[in-house]
């Protein structure tokens, strides 16, 4: 007979009675909780997210059971799970899709036309946000770019007096001053004039200011609502701002709703922002925007033609300009905006400029960056010089360093706080938004930002950039390898915060 191959092994039988003496020994409540985490950190793994973060996250509960376990549970659950099994939010996006896809029919031959006949980047953008996110170009009319807060508002206010039929704001600050009254009082008097006045703020954005001036304003008639109220959604944030008035214009852009974003408030000398108006047919998507998160939040249904209605073409003026709205969000299959915003950088031949407030790029995002500058092509970033949050300044240093020497330029803005959201690629495309150039706003929260498919947008906004370098100062990589060791090894703590949170 031949002798097996190898030998048999009695393996023992595992039974919860061999549990009982570690259970005696350290007690239930001990072994129960480790036990969680060793299921967490196995979950974690197999979510398969980005190995760094997979890796920070089980440091954590190497280093601090317990509170890694709390911070999880609040921070870092992978909401896109959560997300496959939302009814409710499946049912929006389906509705949204309804109403929108006979709009994005339209003008489908000029879109398939916007492909071939632009720069290759341009369709290579159209096709790779369509794909992720459903989302085709649309023509706008009327396009207003506004670089000051002042402005903005002020159209706004204008705006909102000749509503006749209904008001949408959506924002992730909702302050409580001078211009929030002034603005409430409008609405107030909108909403008990027969119009309909939506407002969805987020709940943690807007935490720290008083509500007595919105809950006037539900008491004027308006639906007032708080969006990402639950505990378990804290690190997932609504950061898009979106007004739609009438289906006929809408605003979007870095501002929030508060005074500061016009004169830098109390902790500014001043505030330096952009944000744009627009009108036509591309108003949809931000109606879209808006009507899938109102439903998500309060089970109203908004997708009917009375939202949904055709722009008169009558009330435009000028040259219609095609855009694309991309939008992502912590439940998205795609991190959609990313993925366009490297596209873009990649597709550069020329020069990419970029404004965030915050400039803190995962790996692939920071790479994009290094390699088209040791390629040759100009990348100029443009970033706070004085911040409003410790973390992202002291991590952007980090990040800083890497494409200084591979010979991008940094400039940091200095008179106030800078605020704008915007990028140029090659003088033919221009991007403007609420999206900041960070791992947040790439992967946490819910964002949009807007692609125009038109060199004189990219003009102007490249007019902006070069008029805001008065007030900056360029960063040399020589000054920021010489920063003191102590602050450097903070800069590099803030960075691996930043892959966590």
């Amino acid at each position: 007979m031949r002798e097996p191959l190898e030998p048999e092994v009695t393996r023992p039988r595992y039974t919860a009675h061999m549990l009982l003496p570690i259970i005696q020994q350290y007690g239930l409540p001990v072994v129960a909780f480790y036990a969680l985490c060793v299921i967490i950190v196995a979950t974690v793994i197999y979510e398969e997210r980005d190995p760094s973060t997979t890796l920070a996250w089980v440091l954590v509960f190497l280093a601090v059971p317990l509170l890694g376990f709390v911070l999880y549970i609040l921070l870092g659950r992978d909401q896109r799970v959560e997300a496959a099994r939302d009814k409710r939010r499946r049912h929006a996006q389906d509705r949204g899709r309804e109403v929108i896809t006979p709009i994005y029919s339209r003008f489908a031959e000029e879109a398939t036309l916007l492909e071939t006949t632009r720069p290759a980047i341009v369709g290579r953008l159209v096709r790779a946000i369509r794909t992720m996110t459903g989302a085709g170009p649309l023509p706008c009319t009327d396009l207003a770019i506004l670089a000051g807060g002042a402005e903005m508002f002020e159209r706004l206010y204008r705006d909102i007096e000749a509503a006749n039929d209904h008001i949408h704001l959506e924002y992730y600050i909702w302050e409580d001053d001078e211009l929030t009254r002034r603005f409430c009082d409008l609405l107030g008097e909108k909403a008990r004039a027969g119009v309909e006045v939506r407002v969805l703020y987020d709940w943690v954005g807007s935490i720290r200011y008083g509500k007595e001036q919105l809950s006037g304003l539900r008491r004027a008639g308006a639906r007032v609502h708080a969006d990402a109220a639950r505990l378990l959604r804290l690190n997932y944030r609504n950061h898009r701002k979106i007004v739609v008035i009438d289906g006929r214009v809408a605003f979007t852009g870095g501002a929030n709703f508060g005074q500061e974003y016009i004169d830098g408030g109390s902790r500014f000398a001043s505030w330096r922002d952009t944000s744009i108006r627009f009108g036509g047919p591309l108003v949809a998507d931000l109606q879209r925007l808006f009507a899938v998160r109102w439903m998500r939040v309060t089970g109203e249904d908004l997708f009917s033609t009375r939202y949904f209605s055709d722009p008169d073409p009558e009330a435009a003026t000028g040259k219609p300009v095609w855009a694309q709205v991309v939008h992502s969000g912590s439940e998205s299959r795609w991190e959609s905006i990313r993925e366009a915003f490297l596209i873009a950088i990649g597709s550069a031949t020329s020069r990419v400029r970029v404004q965030s407030p915050y400039f803190v790029p995962d790996q692939g995002v920071m790479d994009s960056l290094v390699v088209q500058s040791l390629a040759g092509v100009d990348v100029e970033v443009m970033m706070a010089g004085v911040h409003d949050k410790r973390i992202p300044w002291w991590a952007a240093f980090t990040y800083i360093d890497d494409v200084l020497e591979a010979g991008a330029v940094v400039e940091q803005y200095q008179e106030g706080f800078f605020h704008a959201k915007t990028m140029t690629i090659d003088g033919s495309v221009a991007v403007i938004g609420t999206t900041n150039f960070d791992i947040r706003s790439f992967s946490l929260h819910d964002e949009l930002s807007i692609f125009f498919y038109d060199k004189g947008v990219a003009a102007a906004q490249d007019a902006i950039f070069e008029a805001d370098l008065a007030a900056c100062r360029t960063l040399t990589a020589s000054e920021v390898a010489n920063l003191p060791r102590p602050i450097r090894f903070r800069n590099a703590l803030a960075r691996l915060v930043s892959r966590v949170l």
